[in-house]
């Protein structure tokens, strides 16, 4: 399910005669079950709309079992392929995905900057699959109706295998690119705290984002990347 905050960038985008911004909408996936079971984050989602007075809110994919009680499931290919004829109908250029780490029950994982990201930024953000929505949508029949972007969470961008997986990302003809080729990328909750986990400081971080540039760019598809307000150097905003 998509969260209805606009990311709009007044590039041309042309329908017949007719100029529009792109618009693209953050992506917050966390309404599904694994085996039959809600993880912390999805039981809480599903929780806000159990309530009969909020079942008119719920998502289209939710089953109503009693008076305050519901059940819901977004991790079926029908209900992402729906969801991606939605938003094409809906005028949507693009889906940015958050890219949580996957956890296990007890809520670590492989990767220090997951543990990092669980520790400093989000203590009860425990999920087991958060990467369903974009899964479903790369193997959607709708796929091309629809492109997709990421939006990178906190020190887990230093993660060289994630960056590796991310560059993988981007190589797909889906990806949303602006200003001749350029591969956007988002970048939230990177604090000092951040910095000082992936390179020890912010220059060191620098480094460690110019070294994921250079790396992207060297795979051969992407135009040089541009820096503007509010981004770090390597991110194409």
């Amino acid at each position: 399910m998509f969260v209805i905050i606009f990311c709009l960038f007044f590039l041309p985008n042309v329908i017949g005669e007719v100029n529009r911004p792109t618009v693209g909408v953050i992506r917050w996936d966390a309404w599904n079950m694994i085996n039959g079971e809600y993880d912390y984050i999805s039981n809480r989602s599903r929780n806000w709309f159990a309530p009969d007075k909020y079942h008119y809110r719920a998502p289209f994919f939710t089953r109503v079992l009693s008076e305050n009680n519901i059940t819901m499931n977004e991790d079926t290919q029908i209900v992402i392929d729906q969801e991606i004829l939605f938003a094409k109908s809906a005028g949507i250029d693009y889906w940015a995905f958050d890219t949580y780490c996957p956890y296990s029950k007890n809520c670590t994982s492989n990767s220090s900057f997951c543990n990092e990201y669980i520790h400093d930024i989000a203590g009860d953000y425990c999920v087991y699959n958060p990467t369903y929505g974009l899964d479903r949508y790369l193997s959607s029949q709708y796929v091309n109706l629809v492109n997709f972007t990421l939006l990178l969470l906190g020190s887990t961008v230093c993660d060289p295998h994630l960056q590796d997986y991310y560059i993988d990302l981007m190589a797909r003809p889906q990806y949303q690119t602006v200003l001749g080729g350029r591969p956007l990328v988002y970048l939230f909750q990177f604090e000092d705290k951040q910095a000082q986990f992936c390179g020890g400081s912010w220059s060191g971080a620098k480094t460690v984002f110019e070294n994921f540039r250079q790396k992207f760019l060297s795979r051969g598809r992407f135009s040089s990347p541009i820096r503007t307000k509010n981004c770090l150097s390597f991110l194409i905003c």
